[in-house]
């Protein structure tokens, strides 16, 4: 019975609940409801929500009329069940979503590798600090929830802006050189001979692997392949900063800190013949004046010559 009355049409059933229906049409009806539980249920429903709709069994009524009463009535009942399920598949969806996005955050957007190529870069960290690439640099970095540090790796030079966070320190890995903060600004550059690092504010902690210093605003270290004591300094100036303010700004900074700066910024070769001339102080700032104009600047302060030769500049 049920393979023949699988479907039952609508408008037969208003007609059988409002007593309009012929015998043949109730006959099919009534067997229609015994061949499912489903299908009485399905019919108790309709029969309740026309007692509730207060739909009377009066000849006099529009049969159409009364059917497109019943199936408004029916239409809502639906949409209600259909929307709470609507809403406990949307909680389902939301939670799984949450989920994964908490996921992805944590163990792929907290991971980034950069590289500066030819050109000074400005990026933005997952964690929020900022790294700022000199040209022909990288660093890789990997933080996020499951993580207990932020930890980078560094080629080149960058100056780092890292946002606070004491639960997590910020270690960036450099030669055989570890530099920890919290939330501090400061410079670091390493080659195959050195690593140097310059505190702009806060505290950083620079060890190898057999020493430790910790550096405040305004200090350095220089640190050698396999150096067996860690010393820090003071740095005069600002001329670290150079690759990204496009300023040098010297402080009592020694001609032959000012000299090698100007060789990495130039792509020049400056050598000072005199040894007596390395220490030299100068206190000025220049602001992208060309190479020429600054070394004229300069012998003009310390009252020196100088040489301009094939590849070589020299100052005497």
């Amino acid at each position: 019975m049920d393979k023949n009355y699988t479907n039952i049409n609508d408008d037969l059933l208003a007609k059988y609940l409002l007593g309009e229906a012929s015998v043949p049409e109730s006959e099919q009806v009534e067997a229609w409801a015994s061949s499912n539980p489903d299908h009485r249920k399905q019919l108790e429903d309709f029969r309740n929500i026309l007692e509730v709709s207060k739909l009377q069994i009066d000849h006099s009524i529009d049969e159409q009329e009364a059917l497109g009463r019943l199936n408004i009535r029916l239409q809502r009942e639906r949409k209600s069940i259909n929307y709470k399920l609507v809403l406990r598949w949307a909680a389902v969806i939301a939670i799984i979503f949450s989920a994964g996005l908490f996921g992805y955050n944590n163990l792929i957007a907290n991971k980034i590798n950069v590289n500066s190529d030819g050109e000074t870069l400005t990026q933005v960290l997952p964690d929020g600090s900022t790294a700022i690439l000199n040209k022909q640099s990288s660093i890789s970095f990997v933080g996020g929830f499951f993580n207990k540090t932020r930890a980078v790796k560094l080629k080149g030079e960058a100056f780092f802006n890292v946002s606070a966070d004491k639960s997590k320190p910020f270690i960036i890995s450099i030669n055989d050189v570890q530099v920890t903060v919290v939330g501090t600004a400061f410079n670091v550059k390493g080659d195959e001979k050195e690593t140097v690092v310059i505190v702009e504010s806060g505290v950083v902690k620079v060890n190898n692997q057999k020493d430790t210093v910790r550096l405040t605003a305004g200090e350095k270290v220089e640190v050698l392949q396999n150096q067996e004591h860690l010393t820090k300094g003071k740095n005069l100036g600002k001329l670290y900063n150079y690759y990204y303010t496009n300023e040098l700004i010297c402080e009592a900074t020694p001609l032959a800190d000012l000299v090698l700066v100007l060789n990495q910024k130039f792509k020049s070769n400056i050598v000072i013949v005199n040894p007596s001339l390395e220490t030299l102080p100068i206190s000025t700032t220049f602001k992208q004046e060309p190479l020429k104009e600054i070394l004229d600047v300069i012998a003009e302060t310390f009252k020196i010559k100088v040489e301009y030769g094939q590849n070589v500049i020299k100052l005497r």
